[in-house]
C-alpha cells in the first residue's frame, strides 16, 4: 500500500514563540524537518494540518515543493482525513514529534497500525502515557480508513489522543525506541514544545554519521565545519552555495597550478575542501544529504584532477616522469572511485578502510612535499598512496562479496 504522511501544526509553543511547527530546527522549521523525515522513509506525499498559515510555514512549503516533496495543506481534521484513501497507510506526526529516520523506518516497515513508544528508561518529556510501562513518542502508522473513522467520531476530542486510543484498542504494534534495540539513533524521540526544545533538537541533529567519508573530512574538515555550521546554520544560506564556492576555488587553482603557483593553489584547494565539507554537513543537518558520488563532488574532483595534470605538465622540464605519475594517479583514483561505488551498492557495513585516499587526502599529503620543494617525490608519494588505497578497497570489496555469496 502507498505511504503518505499527516503532520500537525496546530499547537502554540509554550514560551509564546508562535506555532510549534514554525520553531527553527537545524536552520529550518520543525514542519520542514518532519516532512523530510517522512519523505526519507518513503512517504509519497505529505498533508499538513494547520489552522493558520504564517509566513514561516509558507517558505517551508515552497522549499519542500522545490525539492520534489508533494505537500498539501488542510485546515481541519476532516479536510485532512478526506485527502487519504481508506487503503492508504498514513504516517502520523503529532505536534512537535520527532525521531530519527531509522526508528521511523522501523515503524513503517511492518504491519499497520503501529506506534512508536518509549519505555520507562527513556528521558522524561511530555509524552502521552499508553499504560504503566510505555509512553507514546508522538508517531504512528495507521490506515486511511482508521484515520477517517477516528475523525468522524471526534467531536471536541483531540485527534491524536483519540487516534492513539483507537490504535491501542486495535492491538497496534509497538516499536520501543528507548530499549537499546540497536536502532543507533543519536536520540530516542523528542517532543518539541518551545525554542529550548528546538535548540535541543538541533544539537541532536549534529550527531551525523561521517563514517562513509574520507579521513580529512572526518578528522580535520569535519570538526571545523561543525564550528562554521554553528555560526551560519540559522542564516538564509543554501548548502549548495558553499559547495559551488568550493568548485570555484578548484577552478581557480587549475591555471595557478599550470603556472607553478603551488602554495597559493594548495591554499585554495584546502579552503575549498573546508567549504565543501561545511556545505555537505549543512545539507545533512537539513536532511538533504548529498552522497559522495553526487554531481558537485564529481565536478570538484574532475577539476582537481585537471589541476594535477596541469602541475605535472608544468613540472616536466623535458622529463616525462611527472606527467606519467600524474596520469597514473588520476587513473588509479578513478578506478578506486568505481570500487567505492560498488562497495556502497552492497549496502550497510560495506565501507572502505578509513585511511584510503580521496582528493582532499591527496592535497594534504602533497602539501609537505611542496613546502620542502620536493614535488617529484610528492607526485610519487601520491601515486603510491592512490595505488595502496585502490588495492585496499578492492580487497574489501572481494572479501565482502565472498562472504555474502
Amino acid at each position: 500500500m502507498a505511504l503518505a504522511a499527516l503532520i500537525s501544526a496546530i499547537r502554540d509553543a509554550e514560551d509564546g514563540s508562535g506555532l510549534v511547527g514554525t520553531l527553527p530546527v537545524a536552520g529550518r522549521t520543525l514542519i520542514e524537518r518532519q516532512a523530510r523525515l517522512a519523505a526519507q522513509v518513503g512517504a509519497e506525499r505529505v498533508v499538513l494540518l494547520v489552522e493558520r498559515l504564517p509566513a514561516g510555514l509558507t517558505g517551508a512549503i515552497d522549499r519542500l515543493r522545490r525539492d520534489g516533496i508533494a505537500i498539501d495543506v488542510a485546515r481541519s481534521a476532516g479536510d485532512a482525513a478526506d485527502r487519504f484513501h481508506p487503503d492508504e497507510r498514513v504516517l502520523v506526526f503529532a505536534d512537535g514529534a520527532m525521531a530519527g529516520a531509522e526508528a521511523i523506518g522501523r515503524l513503517v516497515g511492518g504491519q499497520t497500525p503501529a506506534l512508536l513508544t518509549l519505555g520507562e528508561a527513556a528521558p522524561p518529556g511530555a509524552f502521552e502515557r499508553i499504560d504503566a510501562g510505555a509512553r507514546w513518542a508522538g508517531l504512528a502508522i495507521v490506515s486511511g480508513d482508521m484515520l477517517r473513522k477516528t475523525v468522524a467520531m471526534l467531536g471536541d476530542w483531540d485527534l491524536h489522543s483519540t487516534l492513539l486510543r483507537r490504535a491501542v484498542g486495535g492491538s497496534a504494534r509497538r516499536i520501543d525506541v528507548a530499549d537499546g534495540a540497536g536502532l543507533g539513533e543519536p536520540y530516542a524521540a523528542m517532543l518539541v514544545r518551545s525554542r529550548g526544545g528546538a535548540r535541543a533538537a538541533t544539537e541532536a541533529a549534529f550527531a551525523v554519521d561521517r563514517e562513509g567519508e574520507g579521513w580529512p573530512a572526518r578528522l580535520i574538515y569535519g570538526p571545523l565545519a561543525r564550528l562554521l555550521c554553528g555560526l551560519i546554520l540559522d542564516r538564509p544560506l543554501e548548502s549548495r552555495w558553499l559547495r559551488w564556492a568550493a568548485i570555484g576555488a578548484a577552478a581557480v587553482a587549475v591555471p595557478m597550478l599550470a603556472k607553478g603557483w603551488l602554495a597559493a593553489a594548495l591554499l585554495l584547494l584546502i579552503a575549498g575542501a573546508l567549504l565543501d565539507a561545511t556545505g555537505r554537513l549543512m545539507a545533512a543537518l537539513r536532511l538533504s544529504p548529498a552522497s559522495v558520488e553526487d554531481r558537485l563532488a564529481i565536478a570538484r574532483a574532475g577539476l582537481m584532477a585537471a589541476g594535477l595534470f596541469a602541475f605535472a605538465w608544468h613540472r616536466m622540464l623535458g622529463d616525462p616522469t611527472p606527467l606519467v605519475l600524474g596520469v597514473a594517479t588520476v587513473a588509479v583514483m578513478f578506478a578506486e572511485a568505481r570500487e567505492r561505488l560498488a562497495l556502497r551498492l552492497l549496502g550497510a557495513g560495506a565501507r572502505p578502510p578509513g585511511w584510503v585516499a580521496d582528493v582532499d587526502a591527496l592535497v594534504l599529503l602533497f602539501a609537505p612535499f611542496a613546502l620542502a620543494q620536493q614535488t617529484l617525490a610528492g607526485l610519487a608519494a601520491l601515486g603510491l598512496y592512490a595505488a595502496a588505497s585502490f588495492g585496499a578497497v578492492q580487497h574489501r570489496l572481494l572479501r565482502i562479496a565472498r562472504i555474502r555469496s
